[in-house]
């Protein structure tokens, strides 16, 4: 099993994984010190298995498995701590599993030989409509941004599809004719100010990712027609899906209709081509 020990001491850390060594050999065993580390390692690896310490500095144990389920909602959670009355909390969030600290071998091995599917619960949907004009709902009610320009952001970063763009190449295409470096940038740190603030307040502040000056979006978080349409899923209805026009109050969004006429007209194929 790939498994995922996520604690912020590293003797706890050392110390559950020998006790893995002990029950059940053979694992690929990784480690994050803090939530952060955590989702950074679920994003890029699937996990079978994931240890989530509840106590820990910043956002707790509780916090990474409501993360880890939107995430990865087959990798099973065990939680681990040293305090019981965390149990109820624990299995209200999914968890296969609740172990106390001192882990004991014996509960360990009870733990993964029942692990089971964490269970389903009605989730939050983001969805995004990108073809006509751009809008974002949560449960089927509009999201309210504090600012239009952070709206637009998130609407250049859903065009990316996932890919990654600079703050520089981002500036340059929402704050076209700009007068100097200096006046967008301080500009855009504000609308990303505003754009994290927005997403926490309906609970997707994962949707938004930063690393090393460069900006994206977490596709799996988000229902969009754009994205359905480009990786040939149907479209319900299909008078909803795209008929010549995408972001149309942005005038960068020009640019990628070109590939949406081809892919309608020939198929997402002949545009790679």
């Amino acid at each position: 099993m790939r498994i995922l020990i996520t604690d912020d001491e590293r003797i706890m850390r050392e110390e559950l994984r020998d006790a893995l060594d002990r029950v059940s050999p053979e694992n690929s065993i990784d480690f994050a010190g803090n939530y952060d580390e955590a989702v950074s390692k679920i994003r890029s690896q699937r996990y079978d298995v994931a240890f989530c310490d509840i106590q820990m500095p910043g956002k707790n144990g509780l916090a990474l498995a409501q993360t880890l389920k939107r995430l990865s909602p087959q990798t099973k959670i065990i939680m681990v701590t040293a305090y019981a009355e965390y149990a109820l909390d624990a299995f209200r969030l999914f968890a296969s599993g609740y172990i106390l600290k001192p882990v004991k071998d014996r509960e360990l091995e009870a733990a993964l030989n029942n692990l089971r599917n964490p269970v389903s619960q009605p989730e939050k949907q983001l969805t995004a409509r990108c073809f006509g004009l751009f809008e974002v709902f949560c449960e089927g009610k509009p999201v309210v941004f504090e600012r239009q320009r952070s709206k637009e952001l998130l609407a250049y970063l859903i065009s990316l599809r996932g890919s990654s763009a600079s703050r520089e190449s981002i500036c340059d295409a929402l704050f076209e004719g700009a007068e100097s470096v200096d006046k967008w940038a301080q500009t855009f740190k504000i609308i990303i100010h505003s754009l994290r603030k927005t997403l926490e307040k309906y609970d997707f502040e994962d949707l938004l990712i930063h690393s090393r000056n460069r900006y994206s979006i977490e596709p799996r978080l988000l229902n969009c027609d754009y994205f359905d349409f480009v990786t040939g899923k149907p479209i319900i209805p299909p008078a909803t899906g795209y008929q010549g026009e995408f972001m149309t109050q942005y005038s960068w969004a020009e640019r990628f209709t070109y590939m949406l006429d081809t892919i309608k007209g020939e198929g997402i194929e002949k545009y790679e081509e």
